[in-house]
């Protein structure tokens, strides 16, 4: 498949390509020599280097040193919304909409649910 998307992206006469690659972190990454992430890793650093004029990239990811290694040296533009206050905010607004609107939880004593609320929202990680 990758060697398909590099003969798509050589053909002339291109418009706007945008590859989007979400979830990078939830690729295999095993001991066997390459890992299905290398090799996508790496992919990514082939289609960099071929630079094609018409081709844009967008990866997502978790922070993953692995991950972040290879590709913060590969662009000037980086954006991190890891530690974002509104994403903890997101997390804790789905957290404690879900307490309250699950059956099961919805009996528990109100301080439980708090509790709940209160640890899962701090121990997210912005994750």
């Amino acid at each position: 498949m990758m060697e398909c998307l590099k003969e798509m992206f050589a053909l002339e006469a291109q418009e706007p390509i945008y590859l989007i690659m979400d979830g990078l972190d939830e690729c295999l990454n095993t001991a066997s020599i390459p890992s299905p992430r290398e090799q996508l890793l790496d992919f990514v650093v082939e289609l960099i280097h071929l630079q094609f004029p018409y081709l844009h990239i967008c990866v997502t990811s978790r922070l993953e040193h692995d991950i972040q290694a290879v590709l913060e040296r590969l662009t000037p533009h980086s954006v991190t919304l890891h530690d974002e206050s509104g994403q903890q905010q997101d997390i804790a607004d789905y957290v404690t909409s879900f307490v309250h609107s699950n059956v099961r939880m919805r009996r528990w004593r109100e301080e439980d649910r708090a509790l709940v609320i209160k640890t899962l929202s701090e121990k997210a990680d912005g994750t």
